[in-house]
């Protein structure tokens, strides 16, 4: 008899329209009722919110800390890359600087000229 009575108070409250409201242990997830304040107070979904704002602001921090390293290596390469300085060309031995290339006649005499890739002629007279 103890357990007949038992099972139908447990169904009494299932069948109240008002059951969840209020008084409900497990509530349905708002303040109702009694508590006189109406907000979320699901400690489960606060915690993951919570959770997930921390998660949200370790990523904003990662992404921060990439940008800054970012910044820092190219500042580094900056620093490190030097443009090479312009070869000061030199004429071979034998020959010497000039823009004059050699006639038809100083060819058949021996006369000899070169232009270097820079631009430089030389000229071997």
């Amino acid at each position: 008899m103890v357990l007949l009575s038992f099972g139908l108070t447990g169904c009494a409250e299932l069948l109240d329209p008002n059951y969840g409201y209020g008084g409900n242990p497990y509530g349905n997830g708002y303040y109702g009722g009694g508590y006189g304040n109406s907000g979320y107070y699901d400690p489960y979904y606060n915690s993951n919110r919570r959770r997930e704002q921390q998660l949200n602001r370790e990523q904003e921090e990662l992404q921060e800390e990439r940008r800054r390293i970012d910044a820092q290596r190219r500042e580094v390469e900056a620093q490190r890359y030097t443009p090479p300085a312009p070869r000061q060309e030199h004429c071979p031995s034998g020959f010497s600087p000039s823009e004059n290339k050699c006639s038809s006649a100083e060819r058949k005499l021996g006369c000899r000229d070169m232009r270097l890739p820079g631009g430089l002629g030389c000229v071997s007279r």
